[in-house]
C-alpha cells in the first residue's frame, strides 16, 4: 500500500477543465489566457483531494477522492438507511479529512448511521466525539441528547443520568428542551430504582411546563405525558409492594394503603390520557385494566385465617371470589374501553396487543360455567404480576412523527455544503 498522497493546489487561470471536474464551484475575474496586464493573477481555492494507491490482482489502483464527495454519498445511504455503508463512508471522511468542514457533520451523522445499525457503543464514541472538538457549538446540545440516548438504550442509566444533568446546565435550552432532559433524566432515575427521586423530577417536569404555558408554546406533548405515564408507575409499583397479611386488623391497614395506592395512580393514568398521545394514552389505559386485575389476585393470594380447613377453606374461597369479581370486571371494562380508544386514534402500537390478550383472558375467566364446573374461581397468579416495564421514549434511530418525540435524527447540514443530507 503506498502512502496517501494530499493534494491542496492552487490554481492559476487556465484550469476551467479541472474545475469543471470539481465538486467545488469556480469563480472566475478576468479572461483566461489573460496576460499579466489584464491585472492581477486570479487563483482559485479546492478541496483538498486525496489519492490512494494499491496494488491489487489487476494491478495499480488509484482511488481519488475528496471530502464533499464522500459526504454526499454518506448523506445518500443514511437516507436510504443503508447504515453501515454510511458508517463506512463517515469514517473514511474523517479519517482523510479530519480538519475539514464537514467534519463536524459527519461526526454527528456518523452517530445516526451507528444508531440505525444499533452499535450503541460506537454511535456513544461519534456524539463523544463531536461534544469535545466542539463543545459550543449549536450541535453538541443535539448529540449531548442523542448520548443520554445512547447511554440508556445499553440500560447505563448512571451515565445517562449524568447526561442529562449535564444538559439541564446549558443556557442554550429551549422549553422542549428542558422538559425532555428533565424526562429522560427521571427516566433513568427510575430505572435505578430511585423512585422517590425520579418522582421529584417527574413532577418538576409538569411545575416547569405550568410555569412557562403562558410565555412558550411546545412543539410537543411527548414528554409531558411520558413523565405523567411514569409518576403513575410509580404509584403502581408501590401499590404492587403491598402484601395483604394477617391477622384480621393488619390486613385491614394493607387494604387501605393498597386501595389508596391503586385509586392514586389510576388518577395519574387517567391524566396520561388527557394528553391525547397515542403512545402514552394507550399504555396508561391498559395499566388501569392491570391495577384492577392485580387488586383481584392479591386477594384471591391473601393468607387464609388459619382456622379455616376442609370444606369452609372451599366456601371461603368461593365467597371471596363472588365479592371480588367485580374487580376483573372492572379490569375487563377497561381493556375494551382502551382497544376502542386506540381503534378511534387509529394507531399500532404494542400495548393494542397487549389489551386484546387480556380482554380475552378476562372474558374467559368471566364467562358463565355450568355449576359445579371446574375453573368455577379463577386460579389466583402464582406471584404479584408487575405491570409491564414502562416503554422507553422512542430511540433517535428513527424520524417520530409529529406528537411523538422530538426529532433530533435529522442529519446537520454542513457549513461547507450549505445543504441538509437529507
Amino acid at each position: 500500500m503506498h502512502p496517501p498522497i494530499y493534494l491542496r493546489p492552487w490554481w492559476n487561470l487556465g484550469c476551467a477543465a479541472i474545475c469543471a471536474m470539481s465538486l467545488g464551484a469556480c469563480a472566475t475575474s478576468g479572461a483566461p489566457g489573460a496576460g499579466p496586464q489584464s491585472g492581477p493573477v486570479v487563483k482559485y481555492e479546492m478541496d483538498p483531494i486525496r489519492i490512494d494507491a494499491s496494488k491489487g490482482p489487476g494491478g495499480m489502483q488509484i482511488d481519488a477522492y475528496d471530502a464533499p464527495e464522500l459526504f454526499e454519498q454518506a448523506g445518500v445511504a443514511l437516507s436510504d438507511k443503508r447504515f453501515e455503508a454510511a458508517a463506512k463512508l463517515y469514517s473514511k471522511l474523517l479519517k482523510g479529512f479530519p480538519d475539514s468542514a464537514y467534519a463536524r457533520p459527519s461526526l454527528y451523522n456518523l452517530g445516526l448511521a451507528d444508531i440505525g445499525s444499533k452499535n450503541w457503543a460506537e454511535a456513544i464514541d461519534a456524539f463523544k466525539g463531536l461534544i469535545d472538538r466542539y463543545p459550543t457549538h449549536a450541535d453538541a446540545k443535539d448529540a449531548l441528547f442523542q448520548l443520554g440516548a445512547c447511554y440508556a438504550e445499553q440500560a447505563n442509566w448512571p451515565a445517562s443520568a449524568e447526561v442529562f444533568a449535564r444538559i439541564l446546565e446549558r443556557t442554550d435550552l429551549s422549553a422542549d428542551d428542558r422538559i425532555e432532559a428533565l424526562a429522560r433524566r427521571g427516566f433513568a432515575q427510575f430505572n435505578l430504582g430511585d423512585l422517590d427521586t425520579a418522582e421529584k423530577t417527574f413532577r418538576a417536569v409538569l411545575t416547569y411546563r405550568k410555569k412557562i404555558e403562558n410565555e412558550e408554546r411546545l412543539a410537543t406533548d411527548f414528554y409531558l405525558a411520558f413523565s405523567q405515564y411514569h409518576l403513575a408507575q410509580i404509584s403502581h409499583q408501590r401499590f404492587q409492594a403491598v402484601e395483604l397479611r394477617l391477622p384480621e386488623a393488619q390486613m385491614d391497614k394493607d387494604l387501605d394503603q393498597k386501595a389508596s395506592l391503586l385509586l392514586q395512580a389510576q388518577r395519574s393514568y387517567i391524566e396520561t390520557i388527557k394528553y391525547g398521545n397515542p403512545a402514552w394514552a394507550s399504555a396508561a389505559g391498559f395499566q388501569v385494566g392491570s391495577l384492577y386485575e392485580e387488586l383481584y389476585d392479591a386477594f384471591m393470594r391473601a393468607p387464609v385465617p388459619p382456622e379455616l380447613r376442609g370444606e369452609a377453606r372451599q366456601v371461603y374461597q368461593e365467597e371471596l371470589h363472588k365479592k371480588i369479581r367485580v374487580l376483573l370486571e372492572k379490569s375487563m371494562r377497561w381493556q375494551r374501553e382502551n382497544l376502542l380508544m386506540i381503534e378511534r386514534l387509529g394507531v399500532n402500537t404494542d400495548w393494542a396487543e397487549k389489551s386484546k390478550l387480556a380482554y380475552a383472558k378476562l372474558l374467559k375467566l368471566l364467562e358463565p360455567k355450568l355449576p359445579g364446573a371446574p375453573g368455577d374461581v379463577p386460579e389466583p397468579a402464582a406471584a404479584p404480576q408487575k405491570s409491564p416495564a414502562a416503554v422507553p421514549p422512542p430511540t433517535p434511530s428513527a424520524p417520530p412523527h409529529r406528537g411523538e418525540a422530538p426529532d433530533r435524527t435529522r442529519p446537520v447540514d454542513s457549513d461547507a455544503a450549505g445543504r441538509q443530507v437529507l
